[in-house]
C-alpha cells in the first residue's frame, strides 16, 4: 500500500522513466563507432567524437543510476513504514502504562484525603498527593497526543486518512543479531550500497571526460585540470564508502547494547512478577491492602513496557542493519 501512495517513490520511478528515454535518444544519435586506429582530422572533430561518447556513457549511467535510486528510495520506505508501525504499538502500550499511573495517583490521592479527615496526615502531603495527580493526568494527556502523532505518521505513510485507527496487532519477535563476521558485512554493505556505487561510477565518468584533451573551441584543457576532476571524485569515493562503514559498524553495536540490556530488562519484569504474586498471597491473607497490590500491578506493567519497546527497538535497529543507507536517506529526510 505505501509503495503505491508515496510520492517519493512515484518521483523515483518517473525520474527512470526519463533518464531511460534520454540514454536511448542519445543512443540514437550515436551514427557509428570509430573504427580501431581511426584518427580524427582536427582537434574539433576529435573532441566531437570524444564528448558524444562521454555523453552516451553518462546517459547510460544515469540511467542505471536513476534505478538504482528507485531502490533506494523503496528500502528507505519500507523502513519507515515498519518504524511508524512498531512506533504506533509502542505508544499504545506507553498510553495504557501512564492510564494505569493515573489510576495509582488518584488511589493514593483518595487514601491522602482519607488520611487528612482522619487526622494522620499533614496539609503537606495532600498537597504532593494532588500535585503527583495533577501530573499523573498530564503525562496521560501527552501520551494519548504521542499516540495520536504515531497514528497520523503511520496513515500518511501507507494512504490512510488521519482519523483512521486501524488496529496493528504483529508485533516482532526478539531475535539476535547473528553475524559470522562484522567485517565481512561492512563489505557486503559497501557492494549493496547505491551511494557507494554511484560514487565509484563518477569516477568512471571523470575518467572518460579526462580522455578529452580538447575543449569546443579547439583549444587544449590543462592535464592537471582533467585529472583535478577525477582525483575529487575519488575523494568523493572514499567518502560515501568511510560513512556507511561507518554507519553499519554503529547499527552493529547499538544493535548488541540493545541486547546486552535484554537480560536485564527481562530480569526486571520477572523480579515485579514475582513481588505482585508475593503481594497478591499476602492480599489474600489480610496481610496487605488493595492498593499495594495495584502498585505491584502497575510496576509490572512498568518493566513489561521496557521490554516491549526494547524488542521494537531492536527489530528497528536489525533491519536497518540489512540496508543502512535507506536508515540513513530516512534521517536525512
Amino acid at each position: 500500500m505505501a509503495l503505491q501512495h508515496d510520492q517519493g517513490v512515484k518521483k523515483a520511478e518517473v525520474e527512470v522513466r526519463s533518464t531511460e528515454a534520454l540514454r536511448d535518444n542519445v543512443a540514437d544519435n550515436v551514427k557509428s563507432i570509430p573504427p580501431q586506429g581511426w584518427a580524427a582530422p582536427d582537434p574539433v572533430t576529435a573532441t566531437k567524437v570524444q564528448a558524444t561518447w562521454v555523453n552516451l556513457l553518462s546517459s547510460d549511467l544515469a540511467w542505471r543510476m536513476s534505478k538504482k535510486n528507485l531502490e533506494a528510495t523503496r528500502d528507505t520506505l519500507v523502513l519507515k513504514v515498519c518504524k511508524s508501525y512498531w512506533d504506533v504499538q509502542v505508544a499504545q502500550e506507553k498510553l495504557s502504562l501512564q492510564e494505569k499511573l493515573m489510576q495509582q495517583a488518584i488511589k493514593k490521592l483518595q487514601e491522602a484525603r482519607a488520611g487528612q479527615r482522619a487526622g494522620t496526615l499533614s496539609p503537606a502531603e495532600i498537597v504532593m498527593a494532588e500535585a503527583q495527580w495533577e501530573q499523573a493526568k498530564k503525562n496521560y494527556e501527552a501520551a494519548r497526543q504521542n499516540l495520536n502523532d504515531a497514528y497520523n505518521t503511520f496513515n500518511n505513510l501507507v494512504g490512510l486518512l488521519p482519523e483512521e485507527r486501524p488496529l496493528l496487532v504483529d508485533t516482532p519477535d526478539y531475535q539476535p543479531l547473528n553475524i559470522n563476521s562484522l567485517d565481512a558485512e561492512v563489505d557486503r554493505v559497501l557492494t549493496e550500497s547505491p551511494a557507494v556505487w554511484a560514487a565509484k561510477q563518477q569516477i568512471d565518468i571523470k575518467k572518460w571526460a579526462s580522455d578529452i584533451i580538447y575543449d569546443s573551441q579547439g583549444n587544449v584543457i590543462p592535464y592537471k585540470s582533467r585529472q583535478a576532476e577525477v582525483e575529487a571524485a575519488e575523494y568523493d569515493y572514499a567518502s560515501a564508502k568511510t560513512a556507511m562503514e561507518k554507519a553499519t559498524r554503529a547499527l552493529y553495536y547499538q544493535t548488541k547494547s540493545l541486547e546486552e540490556s535484554y537480560g536485564t530488562a527481562l530480569e526486571a519484569l520477572r523480579m515485579a512478577e514475582e513481588a505482585l504474586r508475593v503481594e497478591k498471597a499476602k492480599y489474600a491473607a489480610g496481610m496487605s491492602i488493595q492498593t499495594k497490590v495495584f502498585e505491584a500491578e502497575v510496576n509490572v506493567a512498568q518493566a513489561q513496557e521496557a521490554v516491549d519497546e526494547l524488542i521494537h527497538n531492536h527489530a528497528y535497529l536489525k533491519l536497518a542493519f540489512e540496508k543502512p543507507w535507506a536508515m540513513q536517506t530516512a534521517s536525512g529526510n
